[in-house]
């Protein structure tokens, strides 16, 4: 089969665009061996530097700069408490169990004296302090039944430390009696960091054995096969180390790395793809290798260059929200994504060129008829089906949208949030700890709500003495709270007198529901109402009070997400009705465009729900149900999704539209268009599945939500949007699909070419 070379873009920009790639492909198959050498020492250079800084480059704080309520008091709280509100309690918490011994036996207490000193040996540089039920006999630090104690330390700065101290304690405890295990923001963390590399190592050993095999189908040699995996490990190894040299400027979130490598791996064989069955058409056709590889990279080049920038516009607005979450995964994608386009226009058509005929050396016995190479006959599947959906229009219009609706249905009761140290696999020592205390303790280990109130520059005696009756009354307001342990609430004074801070522990872990609800009450109800009567103190101003805490941050994440979806959403639309609208001198094409990449959207949230939410096949598919999706994923869901599924449409519609350019009406160019350029969708969409599946394959929820999400969406854009609704909308359509009122075609048409 060919590809469709007709334009994509606008024709302005088709001609600057043209120009790079050529000038770029024509460098590559001149210089081969530079080119080759170049991509080679900058992969290298780029692998040493992950190799040595990857390992601590990325953090699992979330930060924002959005002047939310806890973004002020945590401000607030740099400048005016430096030392920390609560510089000596605890912010880890280890739980000693013994299934068989209580804290009464005398193994019990050797094995909890042997732990002690292996925490001692640390030093106060890293153990600053620890509570314990053997030296004081507080029997709160033990449980009912007498089988768990709790040690509560003051580690010196826990992200840096904890794994030294998690190591220590597994150290101490093997061959005694007693389990150890830390719970705490920063032991959860580790987990998290832990679980996340694991996750990768499943990724990439389920997606790129199944792009492997896909390949092999597409192509029917091992070099050939090759040749996408080797520009998409470059693309994921020097997107990586672009993060890597960001994360010195800017905190970048962890999540990063995954990230990366998924859509380094995406991308990166797909473009290849294109331009690989672009090569071997040529080369059929009777092209020499450089001239073949000439026509691929202007053909091919044109079209993964403009993939390219639809992914990457798709992404680039949520570089304007304030927080490393959407702003570290976002630029990791775009990373990935642009050093893709770059090696696939250069250093793929260089080894092409150094290659050959070779390229199809180690050919596989497999059918000749293969998805990449059946020239879009008319007894190919997607023939077929572009075929049945012309003759049919209507019943294949309203049965493939009826069924995207169905499937988006459920994302109406989509409820976002984070995943808590509940959802992490049984096994992880911090999800041992909390159940523990859960279970057996009331204490504030892991969430607690911080009260800032701001009495101003030189604050006078009466408005102190309004703060402090304010304070009180909150106090004695959550003396019954069933989530704050108001009995233990710490309250610091800044050195200068300014603030008042009032730390309040909470039972469970800050990302439940019942947490998010307190701090919500404390905000709206509780705290206006103990502040309700400082004004009216003679000459105390106005109190500025202000909450933050874990929770609180978690609150204010979801309220920054829920400001910015709608402008993102609009500004993505209105750039993508732009772009197609010029590309294909049409309105009615981008507002297709536009309607059925929402069906798969949303038919994608309504997936997620379904299974993670309701649970429906979670079981069979081996992930757990949970009440919320992670808040980051819709919107970067859909940025990608969009971004994606557009580079299909566009794909599609350019080989409908060079039919229809050359005459024989509007429905022979649905049927020879969609099945010319189905091969290729088809080969790219289960490579893209396959690496989706890989990513949800892990254990942390978010990926298993995020992969299931893609590959979902993807699989439904390249079969039942690609292969039904296109070709059955745009015969109900026909010639209006190519309508545009005159300015747009006078703006196109005297545009330089």
């Amino acid at each position: 089969m060919s590809l469709p070379g007709t334009c994509v873009d606008p024709p302005a920009a088709r001609s600057a665009i043209d120009r790079g790639i050529r000038a770029a492909v024509r460098l590559s198959v001149q210089h081969p061996i530079v080119v080759l050498a170049s991509w080679t020492v900058l992969t290298l250079l780029c692998a040493l530097l992950v190799a040595l800084r990857g390992g601590s480059a990325f953090g699992t704080d979330i930060e924002r700069r959005d002047g939310s309520d806890s973004v002020r008091a945590d401000a607030l709280l740099r400048a005016y408490v430096p030392e920390g509100v609560t510089p000596g309690r605890p912010n880890e918490v280890l739980v000693l169990h013994s299934p068989t011994l209580t804290v009464d036996d005398p193994a019990f207490t050797a094995a909890a004296q042997a732990v002690a000193v292996a925490l001692q040996a640390l030093g106060p540089e890293v153990i600053a302090g620890a509570r314990s039920y053997f030296l004081d006999g507080d029997e709160a630090l033990v449980s009912a039944d007498r089988h768990t104690t709790l040690v509560p330390l003051v580690v010196v700065d826990p992200p840096r430390r904890i794994e030294r101290v998690r190591a220590e304690l597994r150290a101490a405890v093997a061959g005694t009696p007693l389990q150890a295990a830390l719970v705490g923001s920063a032991s959860i963390g580790l987990d998290y960091r832990e679980l996340a590399e694991g996750d990768l190592r499943a990724e990439l050993r389920i997606g790129v054995p199944a792009a492997i095999v896909v390949l092999l189908i597409v192509f029917g040699s091992v070099v050939a096969a090759a040749l996408p995996l080797a520009i998409a490990a470059v693309a994921v190894v020097v997107a990586l180390a672009l993060a890597v040299a960001a994360s010195a400027l800017a905190p970048v979130y962890f999540l990063v790395t995954n990230m990366i490598v998924m859509m380094g791996l995406a991308v990166g064989i797909d473009y290849a793809l294109f331009m690989l069955v672009r090569y071997r058409d040529a080369r059929r056709s009777g092209d020499d290798v450089a001239t073949a590889v000439q026509r691929s990279g202007a053909d091919a080049g044109r079209v993964v260059a403009f993939s390219g920038a639809t992914v990457a516009l798709a992404l680039l607005g949520l570089l304007a929200l304030p927080t490393n979450v959407y702003r570290g995964l976002a630029a990791g994608a775009m990373a990935a994504v642009v050093v893709a386009v770059a090696a696939s226009v250069t250093l793929l058509p260089a080894l092409l060129r150094l290659l050959g005929d070779r390229v199809d050396a180690l050919r596989l016995p497999l059918p000749r008829r293969r998805l990449a190479g059946d020239g879009g006959r008319s007894g190919s599947l997607a023939a077929r089906a572009a075929a049945f959906a012309v003759r049919h229009p209507w019943p294949c219009l309203l049965a493939a949208g009826a069924l995207l609706v169905a499937l988006a249905a459920p994302a109406l009761q989509m409820r976002i949030g984070f995943a808590g140290v509940e959802t992490l696999p049984p096994s992880v020592d911090s999800r041992q700890a909390f159940e523990r205390l859960q279970r057996d303790f009331r204490v504030g280990a892991l969430a607690d709500a911080v009260v800032v109130l701001d009495v101003g520059h030189g604050a006078s005696t009466p408005a102190q003495q309004a703060a402090e009756a304010a304070l009180q009354r909150l106090r004695a307001a959550l003396a019954d709270s069933p989530v704050f342990v108001a009995a233990d609430a710490l309250e610091t004074p800044s050195a200068d007198g300014r603030l008042r801070v009032l730390t309040l522990p909470m039972t469970g872990n800050p990302e439940s529901g019942a947490a998010q609800a307190a701090v919500k009450d404390l905000r709206t109800t509780l705290l206006p109402r103990a502040l309700a009567d400082t004004t009216e103190a003679a000459g105390a101003p106005a109190l500025h009070a202000y909450v933050t805490g874990a929770a609180a941050r978690y609150l204010d994440f979801f309220a920054l997400t829920r400001t910015w979806t709608p402008g993102v959403i609009a500004a993505v639309l209105a750039a993508s009705f732009v772009l197609l609208a010029l590309a294909f001198r049409s309105v009615v094409v981008p507002l297709k465009a536009i309607v059925l990449n929402l069906l798969s959207v949303g038919a994608a949230y309504g997936a997620m729900v379904l299974v993670f939410q309701h649970g429906v096949g979670a079981d069979a598919l081996g992930w757990q149900q949970v009440p919320v999706v992670e808040a980051w994923i819709p919107l970067l869901l859909f940025t990608i999704l969009y971004g994606l599924s557009m580079d299909y449409h566009v794909f599609l519609l350019s080989g409908i539209r060079e039919h229809w350019l050359r005459g024989g009406g509007n429905t022979a160019a649905v049927v020879r268009g969609s099945a010319a350029s189905a091969g290729v969708i088809t080969g790219a969409a289960l490579i893209m599945v396959a690496v989706f599946a890989g990513f949800a394959a892990g254990d942390l929820v978010m990926f298993q939500q995020m992969g299931f999400g893609l590959a979902v969406a993807v699989l439904l854009d390249a079969t039942v949007v690609r292969l039904w609704l296109v070709p059955a909308s745009m015969t109900v359509l026909g010639e209006r699909n190519w309508w545009a009122p005159r300015w747009l075609k006078g703006a196109a048409d005297a545009a330089p070419t």
